[in-house]
């Protein structure tokens, strides 16, 4: 419990540190301005050689272009990643990155080895809202980030199955959009349900949000939430670290709604805990903007727990 120690640095600090000779550096295509890499890799390149792979990925087709070439997600990332070379720090910049796309990577960059892995992100400071106007419940569809879902399927690498037929828990990091949590529990009708929420939140009061969008279903459970740290993967990570030792005998089925940081602490465990640990994910594509301003920019050296 709590072996390893969360290495985070703000942007600046990060090119005061960073030494090396080189770095390769994979963002993605986005309309979300804290996604813009143009700065960042301009700001890398009077450091040091700065490789940028582009990464466009087709939510319907399920495979990403870079340089002119197309790779199916599924069967052709290992084969991406390889042909980076190992030796070289890499960094991922994950801010509005596809949870499928960004899951899978670091699946394929855990199996390729690599000496040192960043992830990079960038806080949103204000997300676009959709307030109904005519309703006295402030609350009333005040944030609809996605509409449109691949539906539940496994992201590449995270195949898990209850093979034990273990007793299930449901951990479930919520966010802003509390019909997502409803439509997967409509369809799993979970008995055993973790509501977990972010506090501190990146500003506060954001976890007020959270706590009125999923107010449906937080009162049909028995417990309370419970928190974690926004801008902490290692605080996500240690929390379903603490759930696994508190309860051996279970298999956790985990649906990271919450911060990407969060995620990444999500898919880092999933990723070293293969046996009776399941990502549960609805897929939703990304269209249009989902926030409006940017907010602090942060690094996480992930190179000990991805390697672990």
């Amino acid at each position: 419990m709590g072996q390893y120690f969360e290495k985070m640095f703000f942007w600046d600090e990060f090119l005061c540190y960073y030494s090396e000779d080189e770095i390769n550096y994979i963002g993605n295509s986005s309309l979300e301005k804290r996604s813009n890499n143009t700065d960042k890799i301009n700001q890398l390149n009077k450091k040091c050689k700065c490789t940028y792979y582009n990464l466009d990925y087709d939510y319907d087709k399920d495979t990403f272009e870079c340089n002119d070439k197309e790779y199916d997600l599924k069967s052709q990332t290992f084969y991406f990643i390889q042909k980076l070379n190992t030796n070289i720090p890499l960094i991922l910049n994950i801010t509005s990155m596809n949870l499928r796309l960004m899951g899978t990577l670091l699946f394929n960059i855990k199996k390729n080895g690599f000496d040192k892995v960043f992830c990079l992100y960038t806080e949103p400071l204000r997300y676009c809202k959709n307030i109904n106007q005519n309703d006295q419940d402030e609350f009333v569809d005040r944030f609809d980030l996605y509409k449109k879902f691949r539906g539940i399927e496994p992201i590449p690498g995270f195949l898990r199955a209850n093979d034990d037929k273990l007793e299930e828990k449901w951990i479930v990091f919520l966010g802003f959009d509390g019909k997502r949590v409803e439509q997967i529990n409509d369809r799993y009708e979970f008995s055993d349900i973790v509501p977990v929420i972010t506090l501190p939140s990146y500003k506060p009061g954001w976890q007020n949000y959270a706590l009125q969008e999923n107010i449906d279903i937080i009162k049909t459970l028995e417990r309370k939430p419970e928190y974690i740290i926004a801008n902490s993967f290692l605080s996500a990570y240690n929390y379903l670290e603490k759930i696994v030792t508190s309860y051996p005998n279970s298999y956790l089925r985990i649906t990271p709604l919450g911060t990407k940081i969060n995620a990444l602490g999500a898919i880092l465990f999933a990723l070293n805990n293969m046996k009776n640990v399941e990502l549960l994910y609805d897929n939703p594509k990304e269209e249009g903007k989902i926030s409006t301003e940017c907010g602090k920019t942060y690094i996480f050296d992930i190179s000990e727990i991805i390697n672990s």
